[in-house]
């Protein structure tokens, strides 16, 4: 490692703990602030539980500002370099820019893996305890959480899933379930609303589809279907099995989890939120080196520093954010595989990287 490497590592790594604690600071203040302070003056849960709120949500918070800090640091840096003329210096000294880029990519690379360490194992049991006391406080006060079942855990003879679940109006809403009967027939379900009437649910404005071994696949739509299933009364279902989103799963979970959709021949349109969210996992990840080599050459160009660096980061990020969320959508709606969906940025960005790169040699 060269003295130049030493350096620009110095420089880089002080600004991006920077931008990690200014960015951070910006959700805390946001969403998290929110949050608290439902959970402490409307919820009336103690200061201990929201303390303990915020802490199980830092993590995702820090995970987030990951990426965006990257950029800040390498903007920040670059700028000022260029600025202060460090950078005609060394390209008059015969260094060239694309040698300046090797500790720039070896430090994001570095990052990347960090993120993804946070993104597949920390982030999803710790924001999902979070999620689960804010719920518990919720339903103290009547309000709608969501729900997920696998009954019983290792191998489930019952999958649930709904948006929105009120124990005590025994109602569910945006629901699909699973269910194996005892004459193995794989039982599909989605309805708009479930709710519990006498002894049994009923589903609504929906279509089932049943499955049996050897015999053509029957699928009817309903306005109103009511059937016996395994699911128990909405008050028997336990508060500690509330929805499990796919960001609320760690990688291997999540894996497990997409496995088993596929062995009980789930619809595309359900687990490809499962499937966008696996691909989502590397590509959150690898957004801090494709940010790092793209704000390298555009904060050379910009030759500032200071608050312009703060407002190309943002700029940028935003329309990353934008890009992926775009791709995000288009793969769950089965529009582009999930590989292209997720890590359209990364694509788009690496391609403004070679073009642009391609100009400064």
């Amino acid at each position: 490692m060269t003295i130049l490497d030493r350096y620009l590592l110095k420089e880089l790594a002080g600004a991006w703990l920077i931008g990690l604690a200014v960015f951070v600071g910006f959700l805390l203040v946001g969403e998290v602030l929110r949050k608290s302070i439902e959970l402490f003056f409307s919820l009336k849960a103690p200061l201990s539980e929201v303390l303990r709120w915020v802490l199980l949500a830092l993590p995702y918070l820090v995970a987030w500002s990951i990426p965006i800090s990257t950029l800040f640091s390498v903007v920040m840096t670059i700028g000022r370099m260029s600025h202060d003329l460090e950078i005609t210096a060394l390209l008059a000294a015969g260094v060239s820019f694309l040698r300046l880029l090797v500790p720039i990519g070896g430090l994001a690379l570095l990052i990347s893996f960090l993120s993804f360490w946070l993104n597949a194992f920390v982030v999803p049991p710790t924001y999902g305890a979070a999620d689960a006391l804010l719920w518990r406080y919720r339903e103290r006060g009547g309000a709608t959480t969501g729900i997920f079942i696998a009954d019983p855990p290792k191998a489930p003879r019952l999958i649930l899933n709904a948006s929105q679940f009120d124990p005590a109006k025994g109602e569910m809403r945006n629901l699909w379930l699973i269910e194996t009967t005892e004459k193995g027939e794989r039982v599909y379900l989605e309805a708009r609303k479930a709710r519990w009437v006498g002894n049994r649910w009923e589903f609504y404005n929906g279509f089932v589809q049943v499955i049996t071994p050897d015999k053509p696949m029957v699928r009817e739509q309903f306005e109103r279907l009511s059937r016996p299933t395994v699911l128990r009364p909405p008050t028997e279902l336990s508060t500690d099995k509330k929805r499990l989103t796919p960001n609320r799963l760690t990688l291997l979970a999540l894996s497990a989890e997409i496995k088993r959709m596929r062995q009980w021949n789930v619809p595309y349109e359900v687990i490809a939120e499962y499937i966008v969210e696996w691909h989502n996992r590397f590509a959150m990840s690898l957004s801090c080196f494709v940010l790092a080599m793209l704000g390298a050459p555009i904060a050379l160009k910009l030759r500032r520093g200071g608050g312009i660096a703060v407002g190309v980061s943002v700029v940028l990020f935003l329309l990353y954010y934008l890009v992926w969320n775009i791709g995000c959508q288009l793969s769950e709606a089965g529009q582009l595989p999930a590989l292209i969906g997720s890590h359209l940025p990364n694509l788009i960005g690496l391609a403004f990287v070679a073009a642009i790169l391609s100009r400064l040699k």
